[in-house]
């Protein structure tokens, strides 16, 4: 069978490539201020793949600025079928001048493909269409029922989840895989049985009704700038309740933290060695994700009115979404110094956090066709990022697990400049997948 599998791969691997590299080409980043055509396009480019390639029932779902594609693939209605899940939206470039290429020119260097989304989540979309055709060319009869869902929402935090999902009525399977998560490293595949929820706020603090000359009226009035940096410097003193954590990490320590991120070499890190893990996975963490007040490019002597930033809050499994977001409101406003006038906005599409037991038939099933497809033993972890489509299939279906792969690994840069994936691991990927659903019709 593996034999079989790879030959095909062989043949094919270099179309599913060229395909990749073509959603690639579409810049179909979600968030607001961008061309919403951009995202229609890659929503279109993806349907009229499914179609050349005869998935069999194929429709549009959600929102008309950014669709969902589903699809369902017809198979043995005597074995268990089988939801796949990717998002093809993507976050922005980022800065320019740091890509080695431009973010949506893709480029071979070395065994990876670089572009923005070539992990993130495009390549999710690759391994489930590959490995559906592959599977039903080599099982025939023995092929299970694939449905396909392909969400164009992700990256912004899935806004319209909810009615997306009361809108497709047959998405309930006997099992779901997620292929949007990172391996342990580039030859040890990873199944993620853990992710941290999101929610982000903007923050502005203002002043006065405009800028002043800062050589003039410096002194006496506040600068907005600095009230801005008290409170969020004020973050560290936020007490959240406790949340819950694995009680076995693998190992994983200070020297492969600082060269898995690049840090400088005087950089501190902030947590003990033995709980690096642990703080990445199952510990609540906030980040200022940008910040603005005035204009790098056009600084003058300017006392500025106003100051804003946005933070994102990972909200680690077992702890309540709400509960945080009322805790962080709170100390926002009590940390506001000197009367400034404080405006605190939610963004929509917040991430629950997720957990689920890993003792399920279908867990070891794919434990094992990892095994087989990488030739290395796979690892269960955790995993620090938020996807919000996991929480929410696993609450409106109960009781179906949701298994959680994906083909990032410690070089990705998901979400930076220079974001990659590896080719090895994308043809690993797409097989141990194929062996996946060849399982399920083995007693």
């Amino acid at each position: 069978m593996r034999k079989r599998i790879e030959g095909i791969l062989n043949e094919e691997m270099g179309c599913y490539i060229e395909t990749l590299k073509n959603l690639i080409k579409i810049p179909s980043v979600s968030f607001e201020g961008f061309e919403r055509s951009n995202v229609i396009e890659c929503a279109d480019a993806i349907f009229e793949l499914f179609k050349k390639n005869d998935l069999g029932e194929i429709r549009f779902l959600g929102e008309q600025s950014s669709p969902a594609i589903y699809a369902e693939l017809k198979g043995n209605s005597n074995l268990p079928s089988v939801l796949l899940y990717a998002h093809y939206d993507v976050q922005p470039p980022m800065r320019d001048n740091l890509w080695v290429s431009p973010a949506f020119e893709p480029q071979i260097r070395n065994g990876r493909l670089y572009g923005r989304g070539s992990s993130d989540d495009k390549a999710g979309v690759i391994v489930h269409l590959a490995a559906a055709l592959i599977a039903k060319k080599i099982l025939g009869e023995n092929c299970p029922t694939l449905k396909f869902l392909i969400e164009g929402e992700e990256e912004s935090g899935s806004p319209n989840l909810g009615s997306l999902l009361k809108e497709c009525k047959n998405l309930r399977s006997s099992a779901a895989i997620v292929c949007d998560s990172s391996n342990w490293g580039e030859t040890t595949p990873a199944i993620v049985s853990s992710l941290r929820g999101m929610l982000a706020l903007e923050i502005e603090v203002k002043s006065m009704e405009k800028p002043l000359h800062s050589g003039i009226w410096s002194g006496p009035i506040p600068d907005a700038a600095q009230g801005l940096a008290h409170i969020l410097a004020s973050f560290a003193k936020i007490k959240f309740p406790k949340a819950h954590s694995l009680k076995v990490y693998p190992n994983y320590g200070c020297k492969e933290l600082k060269k898995d991120c690049a840090l400088l070499s005087e950089t501190q890190i902030l947590v003990k060695e033995k709980d690096i893990l642990k703080s990445l996975w199952h510990i609540p963490a906030i980040t200022v994700t940008a910040m603005e007040a005035g204009n790098r490019k056009n600084a003058g002597n300017v006392l500025q009115n106003c100051a804003w930033a946005r933070v994102s809050i990972r909200v680690a499994p077992g702890m309540d979404l709400k509960k945080v977001l009322d805790i962080t409101k709170k100390h926002i406003k009590a940390a506001c110094p000197w009367g400034l006038k404080l405006s605190i906005k939610t963004e929509n599409g917040m991430s629950e956090p997720w957990e689920t037991a890993t003792e399920h038939e279908f867990f070891k099933k794919m434990l094992a066709a990892l095994e087989k497809g990488y030739g290395k033993k796979p690892l269960i972890i955790g995993c620090g990022a938020s996807i919000p489509m996991v929480a929410a299939l696993s609450k409106a279906f109960k009781g179906m697990p949701v298994l959680l792969t994906g083909v990032e690994d410690p070089k990705t840069n998901a979400h930076g400049e220079n974001e990659s994936v590896s080719l090895a691991i994308l043809k690993k990927a797409i097989l141990s997948e194929v062996l996946f659903f060849a399982s399920l019709g083995e007693k």
